[in-house]
């Protein structure tokens, strides 16, 4: 669903450009699920089928949709030129072309990421207490004093969130602060292929719980 509904979010981009579709209905499908809901039903066959939900997803789907424009992206009536090179690795005429995207990720603001941070220690002692592991507040800044369980917590924390996002729950531009905790590389940029699976998710929660237990009040 994740997927999908980004592929859309694209696809939508790309129409406003094109002016298949206007810049104000498109942001107003794209931030009401209702609204986004009836659209996706009314153009159902003219939709991309790699970005089509099930018609029994609709719902759900519309509300995970409607939380883009707040959690990842703006949405730009006019965007600017600038030049473009695949991976940055050179601008020369042969290997650059000028674009104007007009889908542009949100800037993250140390507000952000400090929000993403206690999202990360509120899932790990959620994770705590789901399993009966007694830790404190400090052991659980402890544990994520270390980059792979950094890491793993973004993930959980990340999967919890695209569960609130089925309901239109979008808690801003710190879940974009979580992505890149996990998606993006050390030196700041996407990790090349990547794709999240509920694997990795289930993985980092096995991960962090036994952590946890070996970081418990009262030792292991």
């Amino acid at each position: 669903m994740q997927n999908r509904s980004y592929l859309l979010l694209k696809w939508v981009a790309s129409a406003v450009k094109e002016g298949f579709i206007s810049f104000q209905t498109a942001h107003k499908y794209s931030t009401l699920p209702e609204a986004a809901e009836g659209w996706i039903l009314g153009h159902y066959l003219n939709i991309p089928a790699d970005a089509r939900p099930a018609r029994e997803d609709l719902p759900v789907f519309a509300a995970f949709f409607s939380t883009y424009l707040t959690n990842s992206f703006d949405l730009i009536e006019k965007p600017r030129k600038h030049l473009y090179s695949p991976y940055g690795h050179c601008f020369c005429p042969m290997c650059s072309w000028m674009v104007a995207p007009n889908l542009k990720a949100k800037k993250i603001s140390s507000a952000d990421k400090s929000r993403a941070e206690k999202i990360k220690a509120r899932t790990l002692l959620r994770i705590a207490e789901e399993n009966r592991i007694s830790v404190s507040e400090s052991q659980v800044a402890k544990v994520l004093e270390d980059d792979v369980n950094r890491e793993y917590a973004a993930l959980i924390a990340y999967g919890y969130d695209l569960l609130q996002r089925m309901k239109g729950y979008a808690a801003g531009p710190a879940v974009l602060a979580l992505w890149r905790g996990f998606a993006w590389s050390k030196a700041g940029s996407p990790k090349k292929n990547f794709r999240l699976s509920e694997d990795m998710i289930v993985k980092a929660e096995q991960r962090l719980v036994e952590v946890l237990r070996c970081n418990r009040s009262g030792g292991p």
